[in-house]
C-alpha cells in the first residue's frame, strides 16, 4: 500500500466517524461495488435461498454465514484498491481475493475452532476477545500475505492496537446483518402486500427465514466489508503513525515545489 496515494485522510478517528466514512466512501464508489456485487452477492443469495428451499431455512442461514465469511474478501480487495491504487478494475479485486482463498479457508477453520472453544466458557468475555482479535484476518490475508499462523498472529497484534475499537466493530458486524434481515423482511412484506398487492412470504419469525430477510442480509455485506477495512486502516494509522508519515511527505512535497518555483523564477 502506497500511503502517499491514499484517497482518504489517514488520521485517528472514533468508531462513529469510521462508520460515517465507510458509508460515504461506499456511496461515492457505488458503481464498482455494484458490479462486484453482481458477481459475488447474487450467486451467494441464490445459493442461500436454494438451501432454504431444499432443507429448511436453518440451512439457508448456515449457508449464508459460511459463504459470507468468504464473500467479504473481494470487497476488501476492491476497497483497498480504491483507496490506494491509481487504476481500479473489479477483475483485479476478484483475482486478489481468489489468490487468498486457500489461506482464508485454513484461517476460517482455525477461527471456527477458536470460537467454538471460547463459546464453551462460562463467561462471554473469552468469545468477545477471540472474535475481536480474529476480526482482521481477511484484511491481513489479502493485503499482507503470510501463512495461516502468521495471519492470525498479525490480526491479533492489530486488534490489540485498539482493542476497544476492534470489539465495537465486531459487535456492529455481528448485529447489523441481523437487523438488516429483520428490516428487509418487515419492509419487504409491507411493500409487496400493500403497494404491489402481491402475496408476501411468511414472516421470518414464523417460518424461520424468508428470501426478503436473506436479501437484506446479503445487501449489507459490501458496506460492512468497507467498514471493517477502514477500522483496520484506523488501527494501523494509530499504531504505525501513518498520519505523521503522510504529513511529513506533504511538507516535503510542498518544500520541493517551492524550490522548483524559485529555480524557474
Amino acid at each position: 500500500m502506497d500511503l502517499m496515494r491514499a484517497r482518504i485522510a489517514l488520521r485517528e478517528r472514533p468508531l462513529l466517524d469510521v462508520v460515517d466514512l465507510a458509508v460515504r466512501f461506499s456511496a461515492a464508489h457505488a458503481a464498482p461495488f455494484a458490479r462486484l456485487s453482481l458477481v459475488v452477492l447474487v450467486p451467494g443469495f441464490i445459493a442461500s435461498c436454494a438451501a432454504g428451499e431444499l432443507w429448511g431455512w436453518w440451512a439457508s442461514w448456515v449457508a449464508a454465514i459460511v459463504l459470507g465469511s468468504f464473500a467479504t474478501a473481494p470487497f476488501v480487495a476492491l476497497a483497498s484498491k480504491l483507496v490506494f491504487a491509481d487504476e481500479v478494475r473489479v477483475r483485479d479485486a476478484l483475482r486478489a481475493a481468489t489468490a487468498a482463498m486457500p489461506r482464508l479457508a485454513g484461517i476460517r477453520f482455525v477461527e471456527l475452532l477458536a470460537l467454538a472453544l471460547s463459546a464453551g466458557c462460562s463467561s462471554g468475555l473469552a468469545w468477545i476477545y477471540v472474535g475481536s482479535v480474529l476480526l482482521f484476518v481477511v484484511e491481513v490475508a489479502i493485503l499482507e500475505g503470510g501463512g495461516v499462523g502468521g495471519t492470525i498472529t498479525r490480526s491479533q497484534r492489530i486488534a490489540n492496537g485498539n482493542f476497544g475499537g476492534a470489539a465495537g466493530a465486531m459487535c456492529i458486524l455481528l448485529f447489523a446483518p441481523v437487523a438488516a434481515a429483520m428490516l428487509a423482511d418487515a419492509a419487504g412484506r409491507e411493500v409487496l402486500g400493500t403497494v404491489l398487492e402481491i402475496k408476501p412470504p411468511p414472516t421470518m419469525f414464523t417460518a424461520g427465514g424468508s428470501w426478503l430477510a436473506m436479501l437484506g442480509w446479503w445487501a449489507l455485506m459490501p458496506l460492512l466489508s468497507v467498514l471493517r477495512f477502514f477500522v483496520y486502516l484506523d488501527i494501523r494509522t494509530r499504531t504505525e503513525g501513518w498520519d505523521i508519515q503522510t504529513r511529513f511527505a506533504e511538507i516535503a512535497a510542498r518544500a520541493e515545489a517551492t524550490v522548483e518555483q524559485r529555480r524557474a523564477a
